[in-house]
């Protein structure tokens, strides 16, 4: 499987779906474990994406799938996976 990691942009949904939940970054940093929002903020900048571990806490906060925090990028690795 062969993803291009070199585009260094993480399209995602994150800030639209931190927003429609009422959370602050600072809030969501918080419940991620963090004292500061830096790196919330790259990933919502499309800077960066979570680590698996963050990604899935991320998913348990907003109560949303994978695939709904990053569609674009999750499209690309299964067209990815299809095209084996």
């Amino acid at each position: 499987m062969y993803v291009n990691h070199q585009q260094r942009k993480y399209p995602n949904r994150l800030r639209v779906v931190r927003q429609s939940k009422g959370y602050s970054q600072k809030k969501v940093a918080k419940m991620l474990g963090y004292k500061k929002t830096g790196l919330l903020s790259d990933w919502e900048n499309e800077k960066s994406m979570p680590n698996a571990t963050n990604l899935f806490k991320l998913c348990i906060i907003y109560n949303k799938a994978t695939r709904e925090l990053y569609p674009e990028y999750y499209q690309r690795v299964a067209q990815d996976i299809e095209s084996l």
